[in-house]
């Protein structure tokens, strides 16, 4: 296999909450936009054909630029490694994988999360909640039925996926031994949850929890989650799933560079893999911009703590090796420390938490006082 080619060209089927269509959430730019045109008619145009043919013939394509950036900092962790290693080099475009976010509502307002991806977030704006158009949802639906002999792989993400009404439907149409990733931050209540209702009927459901905490300082990142509630999901899906389906997908920050081990014993306890992937700067608020929460940048003294921290686990996970590689190299940014207790004190004045940072946090918070 080439170093440029994604099958994601060749397999993938991305929509956002605002219509625009890619062939991964990873793309640098938009193929075209669903609410305005026919899927058939985005990939036939010449743009896309321009990505495709670069990637077949070894040619790095701006398209890719993201996966190709975290490739050098975690290798193995981005969208382009998932894809092929699911698919490989394919022949002609057969539609095999989709992941259609219907709408971004969420029922939290994560931390580091933003007004596209949550509707909590959007309401902290006072901005509307944004759904593809209700004129071209059959258009997707369509798509799906005609499809769904090649179709393998669904992805249901979100916003929150368990709070995405066509999703249910979506369920129906495929066919029930597809294989289905759930991204859920599992802080809904499950009792009469139509979509998790139909997921216990099809044969093969993988869970993938997204958090990235344990205890308060998971209610503190993961704001508006009750731990309690969390916890008791968690043992639900497993009962009704079986704990082999179920992996943790947190998201590697400040929050948890220097406390990695409570969150490998809480795995542990629950015999779950973890699948981390890397945050990225919030972008989206003007006043609330950052990148501070990111640990690469931070003084000495923190890079050190979290390269020890990783050193502790005594795990053979690439992502979490090659991102100790990263920081062992990485270079401090002056007053990133400062950048970052300032951003904290701002955002839990807009959004208090129960217990404050330096309480949940003291040895860290000590740490960006040196």
């Amino acid at each position: 296999m080439n170093n440029n080619y994604c099958a994601a060209v060749d397999t993938g089927l991305f929509i956002y909450p605002n219509g625009q269509v890619g062939v991964c959430c990873a793309g640098s730019e938009y193929l075209g936009n669903v609410n305005k045109e026919s899927i058939q008619t985005i990939f036939q145009k010449s743009r896309f054909i321009e990505i495709r043919n670069n990637l077949r013939n070894n040619v790095e394509d701006r398209y890719c630029s993201g996966c190709n950036q975290l490739e050098k900092l975690a290798p193995n962790s981005s969208q382009k490694f998932a894809f092929n290693d699911g698919f490989g080099v394919q022949e002609e475009r057969n539609l095999k994988l989709i992941d259609i976010r219907w709408s971004n509502v969420c029922n939290l307002s994560c931390r580091y999360c933003n007004i596209h991806d949550s509707s909590e977030w959007r309401k902290l704006a006072n901005l509307p909640i944004v759904n593809v158009d209700k004129d071209y949802i059959e258009s997707i639906f369509q798509e799906v039925e005609a499809n769904k002999r090649t179709i393998s792989n669904v992805y249901l993400l979100g916003g929150e996926p368990l709070l995405q009404k066509h999703n249910e439907r979506l369920l129906d149409i495929v066919n029930p031994d597809v294989k289905i990733d759930v991204l859920t931050n599992l802080s809904i209540k499950l009792d009469k949850n139509r979509i998790y209702e139909k997921l216990k009927s099809m044969s093969h459901v993988l869970w993938n929890i997204s958090f990235d905490n344990v205890g308060k300082r998971f209610e503190y990142v993961r704001h508006g989650a009750d731990w309690q509630i969390f916890q008791d999901n968690v043992r639900r899906i497993q009962d009704d799933f079986g704990k082999h389906r179920v992996t943790f997908h947190p998201v590697y920050t400040l929050w948890n560079a220097t406390n990695l081990e409570e969150y490998y014993d809480f795995a542990a306890q629950h015999s779950a893999r973890v699948n981390w992937q890397l945050a990225l700067p919030k972008i989206d608020l003007e006043d609330y911009k950052t990148d501070t929460f990111i640990v690469f940048g931070h003084k000495k003294i923190i890079l050190d703590r979290a390269i020890a921290e990783i050193d502790k686990l005594k795990i053979h996970d690439k992502l979490l090796i090659g991102l100790q590689q990263s920081l062992i190299k990485d270079v401090e940014r002056p007053g990133k420390d400062k950048e970052f207790l300032k951003w904290t004190n701002k955002m839990e004045n807009f959004m208090p938490p129960l217990e404050k940072f330096e309480t949940l946090w003291p040895e860290l918070f000590s740490l960006l006082h040196v």
